[in-house]
């Protein structure tokens, strides 16, 4: 059956006139009489009747009609259907001075049609893993070169050693309490032993906090417990925190790495996600 006349049967019962209807759908009013005889033949039952100087539905008409309106009414729906967006996934793993600065930073990054896993890893846990093809990307300051593994060095970054405002003045470094991380860094290329960076061979400090998170390392600093040794990217989002002088030797700039399989090649994700570390680490 063509559903063009199930249309053009529709527009004659909503005007009561095959004049009418017609006219609105641009054909002879021989040519929409012809359409309407052929339907009823494909059906074996009429639709319409006289009624005064239009025309009315049968019985037949009252049902099919609504039907019909149902019908049209799917068949615009799956026509009018614009395509869903396929989403793809990408997983990162990275360590967690990099992870929430990421997060802040997707939003600008034009990656809506991702879904993200976002994973807190160790360093070389990080390689393993995209070595192993179970991540696609990895973020870190402290890389171990492994088979199958590329690492770019897109960045550097400073650290600072961060305090609650009004807290430890005229105290000298080795005397302030800090929050550090609870474990170090097992061997690495660039000899990387505390995980936030700092020299303690050269520059013993009060380890009065052990922490295995950033995030509570920096609340217990918020309290005005201790201080910390962060990068500055992520002291700017605690404007509460100030900074303290601390020696030369700890001053030294640390580099950030993207990591990716060799055989993945450098797309456009790869490079949206080197502009997004690269503007982290420069802010």
């Amino acid at each position: 059956m063509d559903t063009n006349r199930l249309r053009q049967f529709c527009v004659i019962a909503d005007t009561g006139s095959m004049t009418k209807a017609a006219e609105l759908l641009c054909i002879t009013h021989s040519g929409l009489s012809k359409s309407m005889k052929l339907l009823q033949e494909e059906l074996g039952f009429s639709l319409l009747r006289p009624a005064g100087r239009g025309l009315a539905l049968t019985e037949d008409g009252v049902r099919i009609y609504q039907n019909a309106k149902q019908f049209l009414a799917l068949e615009e729906q799956l026509f009018s259907a614009t395509p869903r967006v396929q989403q793809k996934s990408v997983r990162i793993g990275t360590v967690e001075v990099f992870l929430l600065a990421q997060c802040r930073r997707l939003k600008q990054s034009q990656l809506d049609n991702y879904n993200f896993t976002l994973l807190d890893l160790n360093p070389g846990q990080i390689e393993q893993l995209i070595a192993d093809r179970q991540l696609d990307y990895g973020v870190t300051y402290a890389p171990y070169p492994m088979d199958g593994v590329e690492i770019t060095e897109i960045g550097k970054y400073q650290l600072g050693c961060y305090c609650l405002k009004g807290c430890f003045k005229g105290m000298d470094i080795s005397d302030i309490p800090f929050a550090v991380p609870a474990q170090g860094i097992s061997n690495n290329p660039l000899g990387i032993k505390e995980r936030d960076g700092w020299l303690e061979s050269v520059t013993p400090r009060n380890r009065k906090y052990s922490v295995n998170l950033l995030s509570t390392g920096l609340e217990l600093v918020r309290q005005g417990l201790c201080a910390i040794f962060i990068p500055k990217f992520v002291a700017r989002n605690y404007p509460d925190l100030v900074e303290l002088a601390i020696p030369k030797v700890q001053q030294a700039k640390q580099r950030a790495f993207l990591i990716k399989h060799k055989d993945h090649p450098q797309d456009s994700l790869f490079k949206m996600l080197k502009k997004t570390i690269t503007s982290i680490v420069q802010d």
